[in-house]
């Protein structure tokens, strides 16, 4: 019954989350932080992710309209990511990202931007305390619509990153069971200059008292370059791991200020992974943004919500993210194995029989303390029969 439950709700999600999503940039151990690991050749990693943020936006100021009614606002976004194991130190992640509510006239970009990032990783040092990685990203515009507003910057062009991870292990011989901590720090370059990157909808007049008519179109100056960073910390147990992440960039070079997205963010994002069994598990987090609500940078322009209605002012002051991971491995050819791959998987195997034994003699332990408290009950139950034998013979 277990088994079927779990795997029903797998599959509710693995079908309804793509339609949803969060920028993916490669195997998803974490929300936004990258391992210093690579996964194992012929192994696929299917991750699908979504996160939402929702209010009730009422009017901001005293010149109240009249007939003016509260906005619910739904803030969604998620993604299906696919990776794969290539060959010792190398994988690649095809990820595709769907994003709703871009809050123009298409309501929702279907599909969103696709994403390649290939790592080359499980490099290891400090006597195999440390795992290091090299991580390059490529996001291919494909949604109808960018640069919107309460979500990281999306430009429309062809962007790159390129990026460094670098993993700690508390017991090197099995790492994915131990306490790890992980940290990354890269540059993502959005490469726009020279695009129309904000395109109006229908008239506006600035707060200046410029009109601004439709279709009247903003191309960018610069390629803005951000600064990411990420630190995150695992701890698991046999059934859950308990996650711990901070996020953020910093700009090297600002977008334009017509830009929504040209404010810079933290966020402290705790989470947790429930892992029901080896090929299927799901994750449940929220984030907390740490970087200031106001508006720095953006120019008001371009249309801001935020000034009539009380919305987030750049991002969202909190979001829930909920996923499901599936892992499968594909037989690989039967060819001659170099002996550096054979003796690993032997080690591999001698790791996963030495973890079995300790779980069957944990298992023991918990049936002999079992057996103890039932052997200490039957002889306080015999004391007592005896007791009462002894009263009524006495009567």
């Amino acid at each position: 019954m277990k088994q079927r439950f779990i795997l029903a709700l797998s599959i509710t999600l693995f079908v309804i989350v793509p339609a949803f999503s969060q920028l993916p940039n490669a195997d998803r151990t974490l929300f936004y932080t990258q391992t210093g690991k690579t996964i194992e050749p012929g192994r696929l990693n299917m991750y699908n992710e979504m996160n939402f943020f929702t209010k009730v936006g009422d009017f901001v100021g005293n010149l109240r309209p009249q007939n003016f009614r509260a906005v619910n606002y739904w803030l969604v976004a998620g993604n299906t990511a696919f990776t794969y194991g290539i060959a010792d130190h190398f994988d690649a992640t095809l990820g595709i990202r769907v994003y709703q509510d871009t809050h123009y006239s298409n309501e929702f970009n279907l599909p969103d931007d696709i994403f390649l990032t290939f790592r080359a990783g499980s490099f290891a040092f400090g006597d195999g305390f440390f795992n290091g990685a090299l991580l390059t990203s490529f996001r291919i515009p494909v949604g109808e619509k960018h640069n919107y507003p309460f979500a990281e910057y999306a430009s429309g062009a062809f962007e790159y990153s390129f990026l460094g991870a670098v993993s700690f292990y508390l017991d090197p011989y099995f790492p994915d069971r131990t306490f790890s901590v992980h940290y990354n720090i890269g540059i993502w370059n959005h490469n726009e200059k020279g695009r129309a990157v904000y395109e109006y909808e229908s008239n506006y007049r600035d707060p200046s008292g410029v009109l601004h008519k439709k279709g009247e179109k903003l191309y960018a100056t610069v390629n803005s370059v951000d600064l990411r960073m990420a630190l995150a910390a695992v701890y698991p147990t046999d059934m859950f791991d308990f996650r711990f992440e901070l996020s953020g960039i910093l700009y090297l070079q600002r977008p334009n200020s017509f830009v929504y997205s040209a404010e810079e963010w933290a966020f402290f994002s705790p989470s947790v992974r429930y892992k029901p069994a080896d090929w299927v598990s799901l994750d449940f987090g929220a984030d907390f943004r740490l970087s200031p609500s106001v508006r720095q940078w953006t120019n008001p322009i371009i249309p801001d919500i935020s000034q009539r209605v009380d919305m987030p002012k750049n991002y969202p002051s909190w979001r829930i993210h909920m996923g499901a991971n599936f892992s499968l491995k594909f037989a690989g050819q039967q060819s001659r194995k170099p002996v550096d791959v054979y003796e690993r998987e032997q080690i591999e195997q001698k790791k996963d029989f030495f973890e079995t034994v300790l779980k069957e003699k944990e298992k023991a332990k918990s049936v002999q303390s079992e057996i103890e408290s039932l052997r200490k009950l039957r002889k306080e139950a015999e004391k007592e029969i005896k007791d009462l034998k002894k009263i009524l013979e006495e009567d």
